[in-house]
């Protein structure tokens, strides 16, 4: 009995001194890496916020790239979310889990996203990225945290080991791919005055949302080539879009098509028109359409700083673009605004 009371004793000792361990062991957890990125600040941000531009970089997407995916909300505003199914065995050491993420807030300094999982096992918490520029130099500081349960708390120094090579690897191929996105954008616009001479066209019409201007561009612009080409109409021009508003949410836009004659009525939505003639503000975009208001708005600040009227809606001319190049680098965009 003796002996019993003995092994009794040092089994409660150990409890006592095990929990008393635990109860010293910090009952949250926090994981956090920083990187420099040689772009602005706001580019930046932009790769963060929306949930599209994680499949860039994400050391997750590159991990499990079969994933199922699935997206809700506008992309990069508060309150979008992107979930996930992995698509590789429990046993995997690659495999992602089933869960989800939402951003919770997004500006040009911090990002904020609540994590959940659903599998392997159930657990929330929340991470983000801070922001700072100086210089053309953005620093990034990418963080999660989140609260232990009390038998848990030894994971706490696991945590970092865990997540941190992931946030590395996530940060480094983020600034490969913001560096080159910022590389590519032309950002100095040389804007000048030129005359330009009426020419006819046949357009679509439509009012879209930001986000589907490029698939509603692709759908109208096909719709026209098919008329021309079924109609034996000689194309005499690049493409082009006339902005009759826009919001910053969702724009009234005209695609058209240059021809050489529009004297065959239209169908299907499709109208004829001449373009306007006479003076004009005029500057180029090269590179993708992403930043698309840059150019817009460097001929806004030389209007202004000039005394110049803007007279009308402008147009943006498709030089070189996805029909005819491959490479986003490539693509040459003309901005017109004409001017009294």
């Amino acid at each position: 009995m003796k002996v019993l009371k003995i092994i009794i004793g040092i089994v409660v000792v150990v409890a006592v001194l095990g929990v008393g361990y635990l109860a010293m062991l910090p009952a949250n957890y926090k994981v956090e890496r920083s990187t420099e990125i040689n772009a602005p600040q706001e580019l930046v941000a932009e790769h963060l916020a929306k949930f599209s531009e994680w499949e860039n970089w994400s050391p997750w997407k590159a991990k499990d790239p079969d994933a199922a995916y699935t997206y809700e909300g506008e992309d990069g505003a508060v309150g979008s979310k992107m979930s996930w199914v992995t698509s590789l065995e429990p046993d995997n050491e690659n495999q992602i889990g089933e869960g989800g993420m939402e951003i919770t807030e997004s500006s040009a300094t911090s990002v904020k996203y609540k994590l959940w999982f659903v599998k392997p096992w159930e657990m929330t918490s929340m991470g983000g990225f801070n922001l700072s520029e100086e210089g053309g130099v953005t620093k990034i500081t990418w963080y999660d945290t989140g609260d232990l349960p009390f038998m848990a708390r030894p994971m706490g120094k696991m945590m970092d080991e865990m997540i941190g090579p992931d946030f590395d690897e996530g940060l480094a191929k983020l600034k490969a791919h913001v560096e080159e996105h910022a590389a590519n954008m032309k950002t100095d616009y040389i804007v000048e005055e030129v005359e330009v001479e009426s020419a006819p066209y046949y357009s679509i019409t439509d009012s879209v949302i930001v986000e589907e201007i490029g698939n509603s561009t692709r759908k109208m612009m096909t719709t026209l080539m098919t008329f021309a080409g079924s109609n034996g109409i000689e194309i005499a021009g690049a493409p082009f879009t006339m902005y009759h508003s826009w919001d910053g949410k969702s724009t009234k836009m005209q695609c058209a098509i240059a021809v050489a004659d529009n004297s065959k009525e239209g169908s299907d939505g499709i109208s004829s028109g001449t373009t306007y003639a006479g003076k004009t503000l005029r500057t180029v975009k090269v590179g993708s359409y992403k930043n698309g208001e840059e150019p817009h708005n460097a001929i806004a600040d030389f209007a202004e700083k000039n005394g110049i009227e803007i007279a009308g809606m402008p147009w943006e001319v498709y030089i070189a673009g996805p029909a005819n190049e491959p490479d986003t680098t490539k693509w040459v965009t003309e901005i017109y605004y004409p001017i009294n």
